[in-house]
């Protein structure tokens, strides 16, 4: 590539030189200061430009660098990638975290946001060309030469400026809102080959679009445009009013649109606090499921539950910015984030919790924030003290896991929750952890609040339960074991356990009952057995059960027929 690029800019301190991170493999053929030739050192990947007599802080100057090259992959997410498609080729660049450098001289921080920005590409005649802002001007200039103006004003931090070239087919959706008469353009570019595709899928991106402007404010930038530019990379990258995309599923699209909130109007201020860019990306992907696709929304929470906790150590907060694969850890950074802010929107409700949200976008506007930031507002909006809570899921590492026992004997019911967290970082959690009693009848939805890692809960419970659901509305980032019975409801005319005690083998055999399921449970409370997903239901036919690998001990089996739950002890030898 060959380009050149003029940097304006005001001078903080009196300084004779001025530094713009570019990498060492790209060449720099001349520097002008005024259009006179300047002198510039480089050391490593900085390049230094000189101003004989030196700048004056406060001054407002600008200097032009002509550089050219072949922008290496890097560690990251590609930087600049030259690649093919099914029916043509495709330049495209992605420059998180630290891949800006790699393709232009610019100052690759997170402390300084540009605040405007033009960009003019030569490409192909065939070729369109996707970036940042508003199309000012395409040109096929000649037989070989097509330019490309593209003008954004608003600002943006080094990773989120970018181009894609190929040979795009066009087409532009608008979003409407209800409570304005205005409309925003979203702009497509698709390979031809998915256009089809396209055009049926990125209209669903328009409620999602309504949704984040009623939760969120405001499109960030709304007097300029939204738009897709498909990529070749295997997912999707938030650029700054033009997201590039793998393809244009409902997830991807939301997930990548969020950020234009989160990450894009307010940037993290530190890559240690990279979830406020792509945990509230993610959350904001499972909140469309709350508002939009109701009847999966328990389904989503589950499924990032299960993510969340697929590893025993790991904090939300980065404690390894150098380590790309760690900083974009989709268990931690996106899954166990998502899951966090969905306790924290429980925890202060929901009008703290989006009037926060609300306040922090806008004090951070088109700047960079924290999470100290984060947490000071929501503090302010909900009256609470969020400091043990932020020390417990922001910053500690893993999660607890729950093991829990209950029995009911008449109306006394009791409950028994052990817990063991999987890092030391956090040695105790503090819980509100919700179980639901339940009959063919009737149920209630209980919450238990231990104050130490074992605790035993005496309550009354009015009436009998046949089974208990944990966190069945799924708010509890754990993993949890739950197994117990109703005492009153053991009945041993209907069934029978042969032999007992047993050895290495036991019989369930009933008596004109029909068996739709079994389960067996150790002294614990934890589940040794279940019959298969594909057992057939018998009428009068025994079950045998290996017990070979059994420990020693007590269990209790539990029988379903005919909808309801018949509880049997037995000893183990």
């Amino acid at each position: 590539m060959r380009g050149n690029v003029t940097a304006v800019f005001t001078i903080t301190g009196t300084t004779d030189s001025i530094g713009f991170d570019l990498r060492s493999n790209m060449l720099v053929d001349s520097v002008l200061y005024r259009g006179v030739r300047a002198r510039y050192f480089r050391d490593g990947d900085v390049l230094y430009v000189r101003k004989p007599g030196k700048w004056q802080a406060g001054s407002y100057d600008s200097v032009s660098i002509y550089y050219q090259g072949n922008p290496q992959a890097g560690s990251g997410f590609g930087y600049y990638v030259w690649d093919n498609h099914q029916t043509g080729s495709v330049i495209h660049t992605l420059s998180q975290p630290y891949g800006a450098a790699f393709w232009w001289p610019c100052k690759q921080t997170l402390h300084d946001k540009i605040d405007s920005i033009d960009i003019m590409v030569s490409t192909v005649p065939e070729h369109r060309v996707a970036s940042n802002g508003l199309l000012m001007r395409n040109d096929s200039i000649n037989d070989s030469t097509r330019i490309v103006f593209w003008k954004h004003r608003y600002p943006i931090p080094t990773y989120l400026v970018a181009i894609a070239s190929s040979n795009y087919k066009e087409f532009t959706e608008y979003a409407h809102f209800h409570d304005r008469n205005d409309s925003l353009p979203i702009i497509n570019y698709v390979f031809p080959q998915t256009l089809a595709e396209a055009q049926r899928d990125v209209p669903l991106i328009k409620p999602i679009m309504r949704l984040f402007d009623s939760l969120f404010g405001v499109y960030p930038f709304a007097s300029e445009k939204y738009g897709h530019a498909q990529f070749t990379w295997g997912g999707g990258m938030e650029h700054q009013t033009m997201s590039f995309m793998v393809n244009f599923s409902y997830d991807l699209m939301a997930h990548e649109l969020a950020h234009q909130w989160f990450g894009d109007k307010v940037t993290c201020g530190s890559w240690q606090d990279l979830w406020l860019n792509e945990g509230f990306a993610t959350y904001s992907t499972a909140l469309c499921y709350r508002y939009l696709r109701t009847q999966w929304w328990t389904e989503r929470m589950a499924y990032l539950r299960d993510a969340g906790t697929n590893q025993e150590d790991g904090s939300v907060f980065v404690s390894d910015t150098a380590t790309v694969n760690r900083m974009f850890s989709g268990n931690l950074t996106y899954n166990k984030a998502a899951f966090v802010l969905h306790m924290l929107r429980i925890k202060i409700g929901d009008k703290a919790f989006f009037d926060g949200l609300k306040k922090y976008l806008q004090q951070g506007a088109y700047g960079f924030a924290y999470t100290q930031d984060l947490k000071s507002i929501l503090e302010a909006e909900s009256g609470q003290d969020l400091t043990v809570f932020f020390n417990q899921w922001y910053y500690g590492e893993g999660y607890p896991k729950l093991q829990i026992n209950w029995e009911q004997k008449g109306s006394k019911l009791t409950v028994t929750i052990d817990q063991k967290p999987t890092h030391s970082s956090v040695p105790f959690y503090a819980l509100r952890i919700p179980i639901r009693f339940q009959n063919s009848n009737t149920d209630t939805l209980l919450y238990f609040s231990p104050t130490q890692l074992k605790q035993t809960f005496d309550l009354y419970l009015p009436f009998a339960a046949d089974t208990a659901l944990f966190d069945p509305v799924v708010t509890v980032l754990t993993r949890a074991s739950l197994g117990g019975m109703n005492l009153d409801k053991v009945n041993a005319g209907a069934f029978d356990i042969v032999p007992n005690p047993a050895r290495n083998e036991l019989v369930i055999r009933p008596y004109f009952n029909l068996v739709q399921k079994v389960e067996v449970y150790n002294a614990a409370g934890q589940l040794v057995y279940r019959t298969a997903d594909n057992f057939v239901p018998a009428l009068n036919t025994e079950i045998k059960i290996d017990a070979t690998t059994w420990g020693n001990g007590t269990y209790v089996t539990r029988v379903y027929s005919n909808n309801v739950v018949t509880s049997l002890r037995f000893i183990k030898l």
